[in-house]
């Protein structure tokens, strides 16, 4: 049985690892490289450059740190620079939405609508209907080629798309996302077969150890992969855990047993809430370097 619970904790470890975070990479790239984008945004435009250039070098795939040391180049005037870095950001990955939104930019700024024009086409359908930006860059790129009626199309969709949003902050990525969604429903699946597992163990241990040992194992899973959710995981687990002792499972007869079981099942329920807050504790702080 032992070897069974680390072949289960296995695979529950691989699945965090690889299927948990739902992000796209370009998402994960922007969390792993928060320290760069911060001096960005803070206008410390020299460090910040020091900073994704050094990340390049040491990961040389990285399309948001192509996207940021482009930003750089072109606040440090270098247009050309900025050009080919944000060129090759989209190399390494295609699908990111401000990578060509910031390439029809540096394009407009060099007077070359047509070739801002394609860019921006892919900006506007990976917009999907979320920033107005991507419109109102298109329209200048069809003033400045003369298709005025595309221009006044554009500039009107742009006015509406703005209305809606202020409307329904909802529809802006910022807000999009829900408390229950697509990650936690998968977690919550998750749940059900490690409760289902401490129940198995609970009742075929010989002693409270294995099941305390599992039982923190999950939790510290539960804290790690949901760091703001976990308690409604812990929640989850340990009402799956007395119903499915109580109403699945037959109680023994003998009363050392029965304490030996009751032990077990309150001491993870205890330890369920203590080890989940402690994964979340570890993984908001990882997040933050």
């Amino acid at each position: 049985m032992e070897f069974l619970v680390v072949i289960a904790f296995f695979g529950y470890i691989y699945y965090l690892r690889n299927y948990a975070d739902l992000r796209t990479p370009s998402e994960k790239e922007a969390a792993a490289l928060a320290e760069g984008i911060t001096l960005y945004e803070n206008g410390q435009t020299d460090e910040a450059f020091t900073y994704f250039d050094s990340r390049i070098r040491q990961k040389p795939k990285s399309c948001i740190a192509y996207l940021y040391r482009g930003l750089c180049q072109k606040k440090l005037q270098n247009p050309d620079a900025a050009i080919t870095d944000i060129q090759a950001g989209l190399s390494y990955d295609d699908q990111v939405f401000p990578l060509y939104l910031e390439l029809g930019k540096l394009y407009l700024d060099q007077n070359r609508p047509a070739e801002a024009l394609v860019a921006l086409n892919k900006a506007v359908a990976l917009s999907e209907e979320t920033s107005t930006d991507a419109y109102h860059l298109r329209a200048n790129a069809f003033t400045q080629l003369g298709r005025e009626a595309e221009a006044a199309r554009d500039a009107a969709h742009e006015i509406e798309l703005k209305e809606i949003l202020l409307k329904n902050p909802k529809a802006s990525p910022a807000a999009k996302a829900s408390f229950f969604d697509k990650r936690l429903a998968i977690n919550m699946v998750i749940i059900v077969l490690t409760s289902a597992l401490l129940v198995y163990v609970i009742k075929n241990a010989e002693s409270i150890h294995l099941p305390y040992l599992v039982a923190v194992f999950a939790a510290i899973c539960i804290g790690f992969v949901e760091p703001y959710k976990g308690w409604l995981l812990a929640i989850m687990q340990c009402i799956l855990l007395s119903m499915g002792y109580f109403l699945l499972t037959s109680l023994p007869g003998d009363q050392a047993r029965q304490e030996l079981e009751n032990f077990s099942l309150y001491g993870s329920m205890i330890l369920t809430f203590a080890a989940s807050f402690l994964g979340g504790f570890l993984k908001r702080a990882l997040n933050m370097k």
